[in-house]
């Protein structure tokens, strides 16, 4: 009778034979949910008719398969590594322009991903961000297919810099976007007594931007609810960063160009250059990022302030790579602080540990 309600107690409490559990996604569930994500960004290509851009995406892609697999017989890495590489393939095809020649977008990919696992790195937590590193080079070798800025020291000192170029068609304007914006004036705004213009809606739907991270700004604020709801990635660094960025653009951008001060345009600054998606997809690679809190909270501000002083109030083609480069050294030397604090701690308590065994060894030899 005991063995049988043991049995039934054993029964119940579910005991496993896999004595460890993830406290936080596997890097193999976090890599599949970023393949899935960024599909939707690639399947809205395909649904707005952006073709061209989806065949530059398709081009790094290959190009980031194609060293996965030579990585892959030189190294023999496990799956989820080599679904990290295709997935490095789809966002340096993302932030590249849509008129980029194929060709040089898959050499682009293909070289830069193999050298740095293969050669440089070594290994998937490089403290450097491979896709930014790639469009930067993009850049150097074919800027002309990158757009423009799209405002200059004159319009930067206007008040809502958006919203002239909504009205002037350089952000195109949707069939959707009177309803929406006339619904939202009415019932939501109307509380605060402000509304917001035509054409803010289809800024945050689709920019039509010529480089498709840039695009989808809706998608990626979506995208980035799955990504930081179970710990995958911290929230504090994209938070800060997104916050000190907005900040400053909304204080300094217009007053440092003989304009007022705090009437800087954050929707422009945030809805363009792709700041949104690279803080949602980019800061926060594998090993770019500190470990302690104050140190992501330090990363977040010195990013955002990187991000203020090189894309400035924003419609920049590249700055956002910049940015994401100087913060992956930054956050090198932040996490080197870390580890000498780390060992200062330990060294002062393994000190303590010796002298109080010593001072108990010494009691015991006198009694």
């Amino acid at each position: 009778m005991k063995n049988l309600l043991k049995e039934k107690k054993l029964k119940k409490s579910h005991i496993s034979v896999k004595p460890f559990v993830y406290s936080i996604p596997s890097i193999s569930s976090v890599s599949k949910r970023f393949l899935v994500l960024l599909s939707v960004q690639i399947l809205m290509l395909l649904i707005t008719g952006s073709f061209n851009a989806f065949i530059v995406v398709m081009t790094t892609l290959a190009g980031s398969i194609f060293a996965a697999v030579i990585n892959y017989y030189i190294k023999k890495e496990p799956l989820y590594n080599m679904m990290n590489l295709a997935i490095q393939g789809i966002l340096i095809g993302l932030l590249l322009p849509e008129t980029y020649p194929p060709a040089m977008a898959f050499v682009i990919s293909f070289t830069t991903i193999l050298i740095s696992r293969t050669i440089v790195f070594k290994g998937i937590n490089s403290w450097v961000n491979i896709p930014a590193l790639a469009t930067i080079i993009a850049w150097y070798i074919g800027g002309i297919y990158f757009p423009q800025f799209a405002v200059n020291s004159d319009l930067i000192s206007l008040r809502n810099s958006s919203v002239y170029l909504i009205q002037n068609g350089y952000f195109p304007t949707y069939s959707f976007d009177n309803s929406i914006t006339t619904f939202f004036n009415k019932y939501i705004f109307s509380i605060a007594n402000v509304s917001i213009p035509e054409g803010f809606v289809s800024l945050l739907w689709d920019s039509n931007s010529v480089i498709p991270a840039f695009r989808f700004n809706l998608i990626t604020i979506v995208s980035s609810i799955f990504i930081f709801s179970d710990n995958a990635f911290s929230v504090i660094i994209p938070s800060v960063f997104l916050s000190v960025y907005a900040i400053l653009v909304r204080l300094f951008v217009p007053y440092l160009f003989g304009g007022s001060f705090c009437q800087g345009d954050m929707i422009l600054a945030l809805l363009t250059s792709g700041i949104l998606f690279s803080a949602v997809y980019l800061i926060q690679w594998y090993g770019t990022t500190p470990v302690t809190v104050f140190g992501k909270i330090s990363l977040g501000i010195i990013t955002g302030i990187f991000a203020f002083a090189i894309v400035g109030c924003g419609t920049s083609p590249v700055g956002m790579a910049y940015t994401i480069i100087c913060s992956n050294i930054l956050s090198m030397v932040i996490r080197i602080f870390e580890e000498k604090k780390n060992e200062l701690y330990v060294g002062r308590v393994l000190s303590k540990y010796s002298a109080k065994v010593k001072a108990e060894a010494e009691t015991g030899d006198n009694k």
